[in-house]
């Protein structure tokens, strides 16, 4: 009967884990082929290839470049003055989808106000990975970029520890620093409650 039992909590804690994060090393479960394939219009909302992924000083995260509009912009640039989200996600996980209208909602809401979110999906299609990206995109109605990047996260991992469960956010102060790190599903309020404790009012 006791063995029954601590079988049972085990069960229930595995479930309640995998409901909250993703495995980068788990079998997609879902994929976008239902997703209409639109593209996005709106710089805010685009979906970028990165240029190059710099290496940076310490605490600062891994700096890159895009081409946006016919320029040149740089991540480090992007950021100043600013607390910014980078989230890591993926189309595939359940949880990072969960997740997304509430960003939504608070990139709406505070982007006047010195915040603003940048998103790096880690597809597992490589191949196809900007395509699933913008279709995803638009049929989500996400208002902050995406740099669709596998490279870009290992690079991030090497400095601050592997990104081993998706959805993971990294907050970057208006210093350009990394202040805090969120792994795993997050509510609308969870993720205000670290927008109001680092923004400049």
């Amino acid at each position: 009967m006791k063995i029954s039992k601590l079988m049972y909590l085990f069960a229930i804690t595995l479930i309640t884990l995998s409901s909250m994060a993703c495995s980068q090393e788990n079998k997609a479960t879902e994929n976008s082929k239902n997703v209409a394939q639109t593209q996005t219009t709106s710089p805010e909302s685009g979906v970028y290839a990165m240029s190059s992924i710099i290496n940076t000083g310490d605490k600062e995260p891994i700096d890159f470049t895009w081409i946006e509009n016919g320029k040149e912009m740089k991540f480090s640039d992007f950021v100043k003055g600013k607390v910014t989200f980078i989230n890591f996600w993926g189309t595939w996980c359940p949880p990072c989808r969960a997740e997304i209208p509430g960003l939504i909602a608070l990139n709406k809401k505070y982007k006047d106000k010195g915040f603003q979110i940048v998103g790096v999906p880690l597809e597992r299609d490589m191949n196809n990975q900007m395509t699933t990206v913008s279709n995803y995109v638009q049929a989500a109605g996400i208002n902050y970029r995406n740099f669709p990047s596998r490279p870009y996260s290992e690079e991030f991992g090497k400095k601050f520890g592997q990104i081993q469960y998706v959805p993971t956010t990294f907050v970057i102060g208006p210093d350009g620093k990394v202040v805090d790190q969120l792994v795993g599903g997050k509510s609308e309020q969870d993720f205000e409650n670290v927008i109001t404790k680092y923004i400049q009012n």
